[in-house]
């Protein structure tokens, strides 16, 4: 089931892209990729023009491949890639399972192109579903997706502490947006994800944002902050 916020990310990468011929396509990252391609496809689908490399610290190569390039490397390290390298760049559930989130920040910022976009789809951390998984995070993880859950680390306790990180990486925050989506995680059981359902529709009525555990957030990387930082 996807995600409100990954439909956002989606949609956030489809009004950056280009639609039309002109010049090369930009050159996007797609960080912690794993083997799937759903992303860069729902935005081939949209008819966006762009190219994709992808990293993750497993193997990410496609086959049959798509345009770009992919490298096994964590986040915290892309030493393969160049600096100003991308016009874009977007983590899809990502950062929870990235331990040095400082290191990581100040990655993506070198990476991207001033200018540069970047969009992660994360878990607030005050919802109740996440306070669970905190406690129990891999175990959590493995019921709610079948066994098929990754080690998180949840290197910060509200998304103002993960905003503030990329800020103080010369990041200026373009969007916050949050969805209650506790029946995502619920819909595999009966009465369960109908209890689900409407605990995320009073949640969202009353706009209880700490509640909901479901957050999109938009970055950018300025032209004046990443000349400030490179004359620093």
């Amino acid at each position: 089931m996807q995600t409100p916020a990954e439909a956002h990310l989606i949609s956030r990468l489809c009004d950056f892209l280009p639609q039309e011929d002109g010049g090369p396509p930009p050159l996007i990252l797609n960080i912690g990729a794993g083997r799937s391609a759903l992303i860069e496809r729902r935005l081939a689908d949209c008819g966006c023009r762009f190219r994709c490399d992808r990293i993750d610290v497993e193997n990410c190569e496609l086959d049959p491949p798509l345009k770009g390039q992919a490298w096994r490397c964590s986040v915290e390290d892309m030493h393969p890639l160049g600096t100003a390298r991308y016009d874009a760049a977007f983590a899809n559930y990502v950062l929870e399972h990235v331990a040095d989130l400082a290191r990581a920040a100040s990655e993506i910022f070198r990476v991207l192109k001033p200018g540069g976009l970047f969009i992660a789809s994360v878990p607030n951390l005050t919802a109740p579903e996440f306070l669970l998984a905190r406690h129990a995070p891999e175990r959590f993880q493995q019921i709610m997706t079948q066994g098929k859950g990754f080690h998180t680390c949840y290197a910060w306790n509200t998304i103002e502490d993960l905003t503030r990180i990329f800020r103080a990486h010369g990041f200026s925050i373009d969007e916050v947006r949050f969805w209650a989506f506790t029946e995502g995680y619920l819909w595999r059981y009966p009465v369960l994800n109908r209890l689900g359902r409407l605990y995320d529709r009073v949640v969202s009525g009353a706009g209880i944002k700490r509640l909901m555990g479901n957050v999109c957030i938009s970055m950018v990387s300025p032209h004046a902050d990443r000349e400030d930082s490179e004359s620093a």
